[in-house]
């Protein structure tokens, strides 16, 4: 499971471990209600839980590296801070931080957690999930009102998510801080779900230039995962 961000299906359990349906079905559902897998109610697919979700050490330090370079370009080239960030345990880690040069800048810090109710990274790595899962992780960690914008309400988070996944990008518009913006996209090969973003005062970042930093942001990605899909 850790090796598929979409999840995998009761046969290939079955035929993985040569358990009969029956009984891996049994241990899935044991799984499940320990939160060590979940299950996607539209797909049936199972993948690993809120309770079993450790990054991949060696696969987080090689997107790190890999990614470095061209964040720090994408960093000069559009003078805003730029992130890469992964979810773990239903929560957003900041991986890596180029902050703008700019002295009004916004930044979080490497290291530093976000929730994904309120961000542009956990919207867009939790687009793909199933419904049951996305509620799961907002119960888990609540839904705290930051901003007069923030998203407190399940069902308008998961409206949101819809739009996400039909424009292919997201966005964090005042929602964690006032007067932020912040526009991620979702990195595919990836053994744990991961994002890059561009974050900035929305005085720096105004909407007409919303394209442009998707644009870069999809390149980046992309050539991140052909590089991913390459051997170490």
């Amino acid at each position: 499971m850790r090796a598929s961000s979409e999840g995998v299906s009761l046969l290939t359990v079955t035929t993985e471990t040569g358990m009969p349906k029956s009984t891996a079905f049994r241990y899935l559902t044991v799984l499940e209600e320990r939160s060590f897998v979940e299950r996607d109610a539209d797909t049936s697919l199972y993948r690993l839980g809120l309770a079993f979700q450790a990054p991949d050490s060696v696969g987080l330090e090689r997107l790190k590296r890999l990614a470095e370079s061209r964040l720090t370009r994408l960093r000069d080239d559009l003078g805003l801070t730029v992130n890469l960030g992964y979810l773990e345990g239903g929560q957003v880690v900041h991986a890596l931080v180029y902050e703008s040069p700019r002295q009004m800048r916004l930044a979080a810090r490497v290291g530093e957690r976000s929730l994904i109710h309120s961000t542009a990274l956990g919207k867009v790595m939790v687009a793909v999930r199933g419904e049951e899962s996305v509620r799961s992780i907002l119960a888990m960690h609540g839904m705290p009102r930051y901003t007069e914008k923030t998203i407190t309400d399940p069902d308008a988070y998961l409206a949101e998510l819809a739009e996400v996944r039909e424009r292919g990008y997201a966005m964090d518009e005042s929602e964690n801080q006032i007067g932020g913006r912040c526009v991620a996209v979702a990195l595919q090969g990836t053994a744990i779900p991961a994002g890059l973003s561009v974050s900035a005062p929305d005085t720096q970042l105004p909407l007409d230039e919303v394209p442009n930093v998707v644009s870069q942001l999809s390149r980046v990605a992309k050539a991140l995962t052909k590089e991913l899909g390459s051997p170490a």
